[in-house]
């Protein structure tokens, strides 16, 4: 189980490993001279990742002519056939109106209704790039564009040019830390192991498992010689607390914490009404992650953290091959699940403090291999939740003409919003000052819109 760090254990850190002392130095300098952040009453992100690449250009489709045949025409035998996409209201600020793959009508609802938007073409920058300018490589790009470790690890840390250890969650939550605000369980909460976005330099995100905290083995498993184990390890705790050795110390701080909060995390919660689907086929069980996040939020109260993070994650995205077959699942999923967790976050009252979001590695190709797509730049992220000025679309829809003003090649798209206007939007409504931005995602001062307006 991995829990948050006590000071102790950070000087521990610092004392064994002489690179992070240094690190602790940058620290204290970043929680000095700038406003405060804001933990006033209760906030939650979500990140949905969207492991392998999502293929966007199948998610958020072109309805209205020219544009559907323009996509038509790139998509060769990808393409969705016209009548089977699900009608957005409105049209995006390029004059054409928008369809939603035809597995994700409740998608479809929540975007109708004014509680999800859509953020076009968005992806790791770090100045506003042309095609042009990407070609000549005449202003600085990420780091292996097509990789889905780096991109990964770009989107998580909002540092394309300067991979780190740290993600900007954790990043927040160090900030909300430096400034006095305490989490009781953790800001950062993982409900599928670690990740880069919730890493933190003075903070971890907790892990979760579908059914709550797993408990220590050493302390509650009793099939060992009747309790033995367990009791000899509780002795040795209760112990080591007043041990004078900071080995000792640390660890026995780091068992007696993890016990604590096994058993706040796991005594609390509401009996949700709203049911979740079963585990289906290649689903990741995400419905059931979304189903522990749900009931940890409803614990808010009794657990008396202000401000949480969320990771979940739905897998199988890398859509080489078999795209349509694959993508007409797992969208599905996305589609539903979401959807579940919206009712239960409205069922417990939380819908105007919760913000659901996507991310994903990359987008992928415009153009078919013969029965998928390779690994692209650009792609169309969701965000749901009550904050959400929805059914609007946010960024720059792009021109998918084959060889077009934003085509990078072979329908690879260039981004035209950074992935860190997206993040620093999310960050904002968080609570994070509009000074503590920069400290978080470097690049953002390179863009002249630093929030993009989908949360209020």
């Amino acid at each position: 189980m991995i829990i948050q760090k006590p000071l102790s254990r950070r000087r521990l850190l610092q004392l064994g490993a002489g690179t992070l002392a240094a690190s602790a130095v940058t620290l204290g300098a970043a929680g000095r001279g700038f406003a405060s952040t804001s933990a006033s009453g209760y906030k939650a992100l979500v990140c949905l990742h969207l492991n392998g690449g999502n293929n966007s250009h199948n998610w958020v489709v072109p309805v209205s002519q020219p544009a559907y045949g323009v996509y038509a025409a790139g998509r060769q035998n990808l393409a969705l056939p016209q009548s089977s996409l699900l009608p957005l209201k409105g049209a995006a600020p390029n004059g054409v109106t928008y369809g939603l793959h035809p597995s994700c009508p409740e998608l479809q609802a929540l975007f109708n209704r004014g509680t999800a938007a859509i953020v076009g073409n968005v992806g790791p920058l770090i100045h506003p790039t042309t095609v042009a300018q990407a070609r000549a490589g005449s202003v600085a790009l990420p780091p292996q564009i097509f990789s889905h470790l780096n991109q990964m690890t770009e989107w998580q840390t909002g540092v394309p040019q300067s991979p780190a250890p740290y993600g900007w969650g954790g990043k927040i939550a160090d900030l909300f830390e430096s400034q006095g605000t305490t989490a009781n369980l953790s800001f950062n909460i993982s409900l599928v192991g670690s990740n880069t976005w919730q890493q933190g330099q003075t903070t971890n995100p907790y892990t979760l498992g579908v059914n709550g905290a797993t408990p220590l083995i050493a302390t509650n498993q009793n099939s060992y010689r009747n309790w033995l184990r367990q009791q000899a390890t509780q002795a040795l705790i209760t112990q080591g607390a007043t041990d004078p050795n900071l080995l000792v110390g640390t660890v026995s701080s780091i068992f007696q914490s993890s016990a604590a909060k096994y058993s706040m995390v796991n005594g609390v919660g509401r009996t949700l009404t709203t049911t979740f689907p079963a585990p289906q086929t290649n689903d990741w069980s995400l419905s059931l992650q979304l189903q522990e996040v749900a009931r940890v939020i409803s614990a808010q109260a009794q657990i008396g953290d202000s401000r949480q993070m969320f990771f979940v994650e739905l897998g199988g995205f890398d859509t080489h091959n078999n795209e349509l077959t694959t993508q007409q699942q797992l969208l599905g999923y996305v589609s539903q699940y979401v959807n579940t967790f919206w009712n239960a976050i409205t069922e417990v009252g939380m819908q105007k403090n919760v913000t659901l979001f996507t991310m994903s590695d990359f987008g992928r190709s415009l153009t078919s291999n013969g029965s998928g797509a390779d690994h692209g730049w650009g792609s169309h992220h969701f965000v749901v939740g009550g904050a959400v000025q929805g059914g609007k679309f946010y960024g720059s829809m792009p021109d998918l003409t084959l060889g077009g003003p934003n085509d990078f090649g072979q329908g690879r798209l260039v981004p035209t919003t950074s992935a860190d206007q997206y993040a620093a939007t999310l960050s904002n409504w968080f609570g994070v000052a509009d000074s503590n931005l920069n400290s978080i995602f470097t690049n953002l001062p390179n863009f002249p819109v630093r929030n993009l307006g989908f949360l209020s």
